[in-house]
């Protein structure tokens, strides 16, 4: 009996070791699961040995699951969120690596700190992506700038993401917001919002919805548009003045029972071999050997506002724009039918004024967006489905006053076509 046991226990152990073995290394990536497949299969083919398993997740759902019991399965974190690797530093989620840090000089300025934990591998720019032959066939010319997104033309033409499904459009949401001021800046948004056909659920979705023809243009980080190029010669793509770079970081789960596998990852992608990889594979992202795209910005974000306000924009730009989609559609639609008018008195000219003010207007003042004790009650909501008692009845009033605002527009809209 004894020697049973014994036996039994021996191939416990045995199957044990082997599943160990067999465990795969899994990445979480806020990128589409293609676009790091093929940088994954040539890491493969020169470690036949070691299988890797690829999920996709947006930031929210990223921490979500890392913060769950037995979430060890997930070993590596590639993203180009700055935000996201901040928050799961701050929340002890992940591990010092041991692998040399190669970040150039040149890129120093536009990449996260983070105490040895995160290293960036690439890197990649953003601008707009644009279908030529839809908007040859609504003669329109392809937009280059946020505020050809706003001209009138471009009513229910363009597409994007949110700063709460994306990650990168948080970024593209931030620069705006940081180059035009928090005023201007939401104006902006608020009058590219009346123009926007419908919100893309993921951030490769806008450029997924221009290569298929659904729509006309929309912003995105370049790497989806370079790929799309490659398979469809109507799509183009030009970058943003005044634009960001955004770093590709990766780092290890502190919770990884595969660090010295993880860190074969690490050393590869940094390789040289690695780096030649970036350019023609699907990840499509710069090398830390092309300091081209860089050298034709200098545009750096605050980086602790970008943290701080993290919360705060993604939820504000949810209840400005996706929530009231519709009836924002409608009202910049009665706006642009408005301007063509020849007619219209001084008065009415005075009131369409008043019109777009409260079209554009968001229930969050300036001191407000600088506020920390401001900033800190929307970063306490972290990534539960519900918000808090304070912040449900914050976002209630600006729901309250948005609302308001474009029935007081759609009001004057009335008074001046009965003119």
């Amino acid at each position: 009996m004894s020697r049973f046991i014994l036996f039994s226990f021996l191939i416990s152990i045995s199957t044990a070791v082997m599943a160990a073995k067999e465990k795969p290394i899994v990445i979480l990536t806020t990128f589409s699961e293609g676009s790091i497949s093929q940088m994954v299969s040539q890491f493969q083919a020169i470690n036949p040995n070691v299988k890797v398993d690829v999920i996709f997740r947006r930031n929210r759902s990223a921490v979500r699951l890392l913060e769950r019991e037995g979430a060890s399965n997930v070993d590596i974190i590639i993203s180009s969120s700055s935000v996201l690797f901040h928050e799961l530093e701050e929340k002890g989620k992940l591990l010092l690596i041991d692998n040399e840090n190669k970040t150039p000089e040149w890129l120093k300025p536009h990449v996260l700190e983070m105490s040895g934990k995160v290293t960036a591998f690439a890197y990649s720019g953003f601008g707009l992506m644009y279908n030529n032959e839809y908007l040859k066939s609504y003669n329109l010319a392809s937009p280059k700038t946020w505020q050809d997104l706003s001209d009138s033309k471009y009513f229910n033409h363009i597409t994007m993401s949110t700063p709460a499904r994306s990650g990168t459009t948080s970024l593209m949401v931030e620069n705006i917001l940081q180059n035009y001021g928090w005023d201007k800046g939401w104006q902006l948004l608020m009058k590219i919002g009346g123009n926007i056909a419908f919100i893309s659920s993921r951030s490769f979705g806008v450029s997924e919805a221009i290569s298929q023809g659904l729509i006309g243009a929309g912003p995105v980080i370049d790497n989806y548009a370079i790929n799309s190029k490659r398979s469809f010669d109507y799509v183009d793509f030009s970058y943003m003045p005044k634009s960001i770079l955004m770093p590709t970081y990766i780092a290890i789960t502190k919770d990884s029972d595969a660090k010295k596998e993880s860190e074969k990852i690490i050393d590869f992608l940094l390789s040289n071999k690695g780096q030649e990889l970036l350019k023609t594979t699907s990840i499509t992202k710069f090398s830390l050997a092309q300091p081209e795209l860089a050298q034709k910005t200098s545009v750096v974000l605050n980086k602790e506002l970008v943290y701080e306000r993290d919360g705060l924009i993604s939820l504000l730009f949810d209840q400005a724009i996706t929530e009231q989609l519709h009836q924002l559609k409608v009202t910049w639609q009665s706006i642009y039918q408005l301007e063509k008018k020849t007619d219209l008195s001084q008065a009415d000219k005075r009131n369409l004024t008043l019109v777009k003010r409260y079209a554009s207007k968001v229930p969050v003042t300036a001191q407000q967006a600088q506020s920390s004790d401001y900033l800190e009650l929307f970063n306490q909501t972290g990534t539960a489905h519900r918000l808090n008692t304070a912040v449900a009845e914050e976002v209630r009033r600006w729901q309250q006053t948005l609302s308001e605002n474009l029935v007081i527009a759609n009001q004057l809209i009335n008074e001046i076509n009965q003119e």
